[in-house]
Protein backbone atom coordinates (compact mmCIF):
# COMPACT_ATOMS: atom_id res chain seq x y z
CA UNK A 1 0.00 0.00 0.00
CA UNK A 2 2.80 2.80 0.47
CA UNK A 3 4.30 1.66 -2.47
CA UNK A 4 1.25 2.48 -4.47
CA UNK A 5 1.16 5.64 -2.28
CA UNK A 6 4.81 6.43 -3.05
CA UNK A 7 4.67 6.15 -6.78
CA UNK A 8 1.08 8.04 -7.06
CA UNK A 9 3.50 10.84 -5.01
CA UNK A 10 6.16 10.40 -7.53
CA UNK A 11 3.58 10.64 -10.08
CA UNK A 12 1.59 13.57 -9.44
CA UNK A 13 5.55 15.52 -8.30
CA UNK A 14 6.35 14.37 -12.16
CA UNK A 15 3.49 16.36 -13.58
CA UNK A 16 3.56 19.42 -11.39
CA UNK A 17 7.20 19.80 -12.50
CA UNK A 18 6.48 18.97 -15.80
CA UNK A 19 3.32 21.91 -15.66
CA UNK A 20 5.78 24.55 -14.57
CA UNK A 21 8.77 23.61 -17.03
CA UNK A 22 5.77 24.28 -19.51
CA UNK A 23 4.56 27.68 -18.24
CA UNK A 24 8.09 28.72 -18.07
CA UNK A 25 8.69 27.52 -21.84
CA UNK A 26 6.07 29.79 -22.69
CA UNK A 27 6.69 32.68 -21.13
CA UNK A 28 10.31 32.63 -22.38
CA UNK A 29 8.77 32.28 -25.90
CA UNK A 30 6.78 34.81 -25.13
CA UNK A 31 9.41 37.19 -23.91
CA UNK A 32 11.52 36.74 -26.85
CA UNK A 33 8.88 37.34 -29.49
CA UNK A 34 7.58 40.44 -27.78
CA UNK A 35 10.83 41.91 -27.57
CA UNK A 36 11.80 41.28 -31.57
CA UNK A 37 8.34 43.29 -32.18
CA UNK A 38 9.82 46.17 -29.86
CA UNK A 39 13.15 46.43 -31.90
CA UNK A 40 11.82 45.94 -35.05
CA UNK A 41 9.31 49.02 -34.34
CA UNK A 42 12.47 51.38 -32.26
CA UNK A 43 14.58 50.44 -35.42
CA UNK A 44 12.13 50.95 -37.74
CA UNK A 45 10.52 54.49 -35.74
CA UNK A 46 14.35 56.01 -36.13
CA UNK A 47 14.71 54.68 -39.76
CA UNK A 48 12.02 56.88 -40.52
CA UNK A 49 12.76 59.47 -38.75
CA UNK A 50 15.97 60.07 -39.59
CA UNK A 51 15.98 59.01 -43.06
CA UNK A 52 12.65 59.59 -44.42
CA UNK A 53 13.12 61.36 -47.82
CA UNK A 54 10.20 63.85 -48.63
CA UNK A 55 7.94 63.49 -51.41
CA UNK A 56 9.84 63.09 -54.82
CA UNK A 57 12.22 61.06 -52.76
CA UNK A 58 14.93 63.77 -51.92
CA UNK A 59 16.10 64.42 -48.43
CA UNK A 60 14.67 67.43 -46.54
CA UNK A 61 16.83 70.17 -46.09
CA UNK A 62 16.92 73.38 -44.08
CA UNK A 63 16.06 76.24 -45.92
CA UNK A 64 18.68 78.98 -46.74
CA UNK A 65 18.82 82.03 -44.27
CA UNK A 66 21.61 84.48 -45.80
CA UNK A 67 24.89 84.52 -44.40
CA UNK A 68 24.79 83.15 -40.46
CA UNK A 69 27.83 83.63 -38.82
CA UNK A 70 30.06 83.62 -41.62
CA UNK A 71 32.83 86.36 -41.12
CA UNK A 72 33.57 88.82 -44.00
CA UNK A 73 36.85 89.65 -44.50
CA UNK A 74 37.49 90.87 -48.03
CA UNK A 75 41.28 92.38 -48.22
CA UNK A 76 41.70 95.73 -49.71
CA UNK A 77 45.03 97.51 -50.99
CA UNK A 78 45.37 100.64 -49.51
CA UNK A 79 45.54 102.66 -52.99
CA UNK A 80 42.10 100.82 -53.62
CA UNK A 81 40.77 101.84 -50.09
CA UNK A 82 38.52 104.90 -51.54
CA UNK A 83 38.46 103.54 -55.35
CA UNK A 84 35.40 103.26 -57.50
CA UNK A 85 37.06 101.57 -60.63
CA UNK A 86 34.97 98.22 -61.69
CA UNK A 87 37.07 95.57 -61.13
CA UNK A 88 39.43 94.16 -63.34
CA UNK A 89 38.14 90.49 -62.68
CA UNK A 90 34.22 90.67 -62.59
CA UNK A 91 32.33 88.10 -64.45
CA UNK A 92 28.44 88.12 -65.16
CA UNK A 93 26.05 86.04 -64.03
CA UNK A 94 21.81 85.88 -64.39
CA UNK A 95 19.33 86.20 -61.53
CA UNK A 96 15.86 84.22 -62.28
CA UNK A 97 14.14 87.50 -62.57
CA UNK A 98 16.02 87.71 -65.95
CA UNK A 99 18.50 90.82 -65.38
CA UNK A 100 22.06 90.30 -66.10
CA UNK A 101 24.98 91.61 -63.05
CA UNK A 102 28.47 91.60 -62.51
CA UNK A 103 30.44 90.05 -59.90
CA UNK A 104 33.68 89.88 -58.73
CA UNK A 105 36.15 87.32 -57.70
CA UNK A 106 38.39 90.14 -55.70
CA UNK A 107 36.10 92.89 -54.13
CA UNK A 108 32.97 90.79 -53.82
CA UNK A 109 30.34 88.97 -53.44
CA UNK A 110 33.33 86.75 -51.50
CA UNK A 111 30.67 84.30 -49.95
CA UNK A 112 27.59 82.42 -52.06
CA UNK A 113 25.91 80.03 -49.78
CA UNK A 114 22.55 79.78 -51.95
CA UNK A 115 21.41 81.68 -54.72
CA UNK A 116 22.70 85.56 -53.25
CA UNK A 117 26.40 86.70 -52.32
CA UNK A 118 27.68 88.38 -49.80
CA UNK A 119 30.67 89.98 -48.38
CA UNK A 120 32.25 92.82 -50.43
CA UNK A 121 34.66 95.11 -50.04
CA UNK A 122 34.88 98.16 -47.83
CA UNK A 123 35.51 100.95 -50.61
CA UNK A 124 33.38 102.43 -53.20
CA UNK A 125 33.60 99.77 -55.56
CA UNK A 126 32.65 96.49 -52.78
CA UNK A 127 29.59 99.27 -52.54
CA UNK A 128 28.87 99.38 -56.21
CA UNK A 129 29.08 95.87 -56.67
CA UNK A 130 26.44 95.19 -53.56
CA UNK A 131 24.06 97.61 -55.18
CA UNK A 132 24.33 96.17 -58.38
CA UNK A 133 23.51 92.75 -57.19
CA UNK A 134 20.16 93.84 -54.74
CA UNK A 135 19.16 95.81 -57.88
CA UNK A 136 19.13 92.09 -60.18
CA UNK A 137 18.45 89.55 -57.38
CA UNK A 138 15.32 91.46 -55.73
CA UNK A 139 12.51 89.06 -56.12
CA UNK A 140 14.60 86.00 -57.52
CA UNK A 141 12.43 83.17 -57.21
CA UNK A 142 14.89 81.31 -56.06
CA UNK A 143 16.20 82.94 -53.16
CA UNK A 144 14.79 82.25 -49.99
CA UNK A 145 13.25 85.59 -47.99
CA UNK A 146 15.73 85.65 -45.42
CA UNK A 147 18.69 85.19 -48.07
CA UNK A 148 17.18 88.47 -49.40
CA UNK A 149 16.49 90.41 -46.42
CA UNK A 150 20.13 89.81 -45.43
CA UNK A 151 20.95 92.10 -48.16
CA UNK A 152 19.74 94.79 -46.19
CA UNK A 153 20.34 97.20 -43.39
CA UNK A 154 18.44 96.22 -40.24
CA UNK A 155 16.58 99.59 -40.12
CA UNK A 156 14.24 98.90 -43.17
CA UNK A 157 14.74 94.58 -43.51
CA UNK A 158 11.67 93.91 -41.42
CA UNK A 159 9.49 96.35 -43.51
CA UNK A 160 10.63 94.03 -46.94
CA UNK A 161 8.09 91.99 -49.10
CA UNK A 162 10.20 89.62 -50.60
CA UNK A 163 7.86 88.58 -53.29
CA UNK A 164 8.67 87.46 -56.55
CA UNK A 165 9.33 90.05 -58.66
CA UNK A 166 8.05 89.53 -62.67
CA UNK A 167 11.05 87.87 -65.34
CA UNK A 168 12.63 90.69 -67.82
CA UNK A 169 14.32 89.79 -70.86
CA UNK A 170 17.14 91.10 -72.44
CA UNK A 171 18.53 93.43 -69.03
CA UNK A 172 21.63 93.98 -67.60
CA UNK A 173 23.59 96.27 -65.29
CA UNK A 174 25.60 98.38 -67.72
CA UNK A 175 27.76 99.99 -65.23
CA UNK A 176 27.74 102.68 -61.81
CA UNK A 177 28.39 105.84 -60.60
CA UNK A 178 29.85 106.83 -56.98
CA UNK A 179 27.39 109.64 -56.38
CA UNK A 180 28.18 109.86 -52.20
CA UNK A 181 30.67 107.87 -50.21
CA UNK A 182 32.49 107.70 -47.07
CA UNK A 183 33.91 104.41 -44.50
CA UNK A 184 30.37 104.55 -43.23
CA UNK A 185 27.82 105.32 -46.23
CA UNK A 186 27.59 105.24 -49.55
CA UNK A 187 25.07 106.27 -52.63
CA UNK A 188 25.56 104.31 -55.89
CA UNK A 189 23.60 104.69 -58.79
CA UNK A 190 22.89 101.44 -60.54
CA UNK A 191 22.82 101.75 -64.21
CA UNK A 192 20.14 99.48 -66.01
CA UNK A 193 19.73 98.50 -70.14
CA UNK A 194 16.35 97.36 -69.78
CA UNK A 195 14.27 96.40 -73.10
CA UNK A 196 10.80 97.70 -72.27
CA UNK A 197 7.65 95.34 -73.27
CA UNK A 198 6.86 96.05 -76.74
CA UNK A 199 9.90 97.43 -78.09
CA UNK A 200 13.09 96.16 -79.51
CA UNK A 201 15.47 98.88 -78.02
CA UNK A 202 17.24 99.17 -74.85
CA UNK A 203 16.79 102.26 -72.64
CA UNK A 204 19.20 103.36 -70.10
CA UNK A 205 17.40 103.31 -66.59
CA UNK A 206 19.42 104.33 -62.81
CA UNK A 207 18.72 103.16 -59.91
CA UNK A 208 20.31 105.21 -56.53
CA UNK A 209 20.83 103.05 -53.68
CA UNK A 210 21.73 104.41 -50.51
CA UNK A 211 24.00 101.71 -48.77
CA UNK A 212 25.92 101.77 -45.12
CA UNK A 213 28.87 99.59 -43.89
CA UNK A 214 27.17 97.64 -41.41
CA UNK A 215 28.14 93.79 -39.79
CA UNK A 216 31.17 93.92 -41.72
CA UNK A 217 29.57 94.43 -45.23
CA UNK A 218 27.59 96.96 -47.53
CA UNK A 219 23.84 96.66 -46.87
CA UNK A 220 21.71 98.48 -49.03
CA UNK A 221 19.45 101.05 -46.76
CA UNK A 222 16.03 101.49 -48.68
CA UNK A 223 13.26 99.62 -49.58
CA UNK A 224 13.82 98.90 -53.22
CA UNK A 225 10.28 99.07 -54.03
CA UNK A 226 10.52 102.51 -52.95
CA UNK A 227 13.42 103.76 -55.31
CA UNK A 228 12.23 105.52 -58.63
CA UNK A 229 14.41 105.04 -61.61
CA UNK A 230 15.14 107.63 -63.84
CA UNK A 231 15.94 107.91 -67.50
CA UNK A 232 19.42 108.43 -68.32
CA UNK A 233 21.26 109.74 -71.17
CA UNK A 234 24.98 109.72 -71.32
CA UNK A 235 27.30 107.06 -70.28
CA UNK A 236 28.06 106.45 -66.73
CA UNK A 237 31.23 106.51 -65.05
CA UNK A 238 32.04 103.14 -64.78
CA UNK A 239 31.38 100.92 -67.50
CA UNK A 240 30.68 97.03 -67.53
CA UNK A 241 31.47 95.60 -70.91
CA UNK A 242 28.92 93.07 -72.35
CA UNK A 243 31.58 90.41 -72.68
CA UNK A 244 33.02 90.67 -69.41
CA UNK A 245 36.07 91.73 -67.64
CA UNK A 246 39.92 90.18 -67.65
CA UNK A 247 41.89 89.10 -64.33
Amino acid sequence: MSRVLEGQKRNFLFIVMLGVILILAILLVWNLMGNKGETKNSAGGVSSSSSAPSEGGQQTSTPPTGRGDHKCDVPVAPDKAFSGEVPSDYQFKTSAVGIVYPVSASVGPTYTPAVVGYCFAHNPTGAAMAAAQVTAVSGDSRASGEELKDLFSASVRENLDMSVAKPVRDTRIAGYEVEQYSPERAKIGVVVLVTREGESKQTAMKFTLPLVWENDDWKVDVNPDTVEPVLVTRVPEQVFKANGGKS
